[in-house]
């Protein structure tokens, strides 16, 4: 395989497996972020699905960061059965994957990548704002993440791939202005909320979207290079959602939100993390 210049910023895993000759913005920059990848893509080979990530992780910017984040999903949830890519769900439209532990059912997971530039205006987007980084585009401001929250549900290409009669698990990995890890009271608000406060009722305190049976927030971040890319993730079950939709009973302890760290690969130990 030829490789494009800009390989020469990736790690030696990630080298020797993809190219990143569409990337456009720099990716992965630091260390930490460098040495994540390496891990991710290692996880990925040592587990048999590398072929599905490859092509899109050499796409486009935006496209690459939509199956990373599925890849950070993967490895995060390792001590997990992942024991369908892609499943089939409702309406002829497909999942990212199905977990499962034994002795319970597996369960349908949806992965939506809401990034910043959802946030523009259309003028905004006319304006080439989207274009720019994202630290450039946006100084400062109101934040409503609820509305992000709501969106991500009720959009046409998420909640109709529910299925009424399995676990159904929706996770949002975010790259907002702001992150809904640094604003979980306005996820609480968008899922518990009550209408004269945010102009409709929170979409957990009724049965309008019983087919899910938990919303999943997952953020990455470097708070310290040195320490590596810590991993946050929580889940909020829905109430009211259908018996067959609800979560087993192995996902109540990730309703108290949970972190490790990716530190990078290590040939006699393989992954390292915390």
């Amino acid at each position: 395989m030829g490789y494009s210049e800009g390989a020469m910023r990736l790690g030696p895993v990630a080298r020797k497996l993809i190219d990143p000759c569409a990337w456009k913005d720099g990716y992965p920059g630091p260390p930490a972020y460098v040495r994540e990848l390496d891990a991710l893509l290692h996880f990925a080979n040592q587990n048999g699905c590398l072929r599905r990530f490859v092509p899109n992780l050499e796409a486009r910017d935006r496209q690459r960061d939509k199956f990373l984040n599925e890849l950070r999903l993967a490895y995060f949830f390792r001590s997990f059965d992942i024991t369908e890519w892609d499943p089939p769900g409702a309406n002829g439209k497909t999942g990212e994957f199905n977990l499962a532990v034994p002795g319970e059912p597996s369960v349908f997971v949806e992965v939506k990548s809401r990034g910043w530039e959802s946030e523009l205006s259309g003028l905004q987007h006319k304006t080439g704002l989207a274009k720019l980084p994202k630290y450039k585009a946006w100084r400062g401001g109101a934040v409503g993440n609820w509305k992000a929250v709501h969106e991500c549900i009720s959009s046409d290409k998420t909640y109709p791939k529910f299925l009424p009669t399995q676990p159904n698990l929706l996770i949002i990995a975010d790259d907002l202005r702001v992150s809904l890890h640094v604003t979980l009271s306005q996820v609480e608000a968008a899922l518990f909320g009550e209408k004269h406060f945010y102009g409709e009722d929170g979409y957990f305190t009724t049965n309008r979207f019983e087919n899910i049976g938990g919303l999943g927030v997952f953020n990455c971040h470097s708070k310290a290079p040195s320490r590596g890319i810590e991993y946050e993730f929580i889940v909020y079950l829905n109430p009211n959602a259908l018996p067959a939709a609800q979560l087993p009973s192995s996902w109540t302890p990730c309703t108290t939100k949970f972190s490790c760290i990716v530190r990078g690969t290590d040939p006699r130990q393989g992954i390292m993390y915390l």
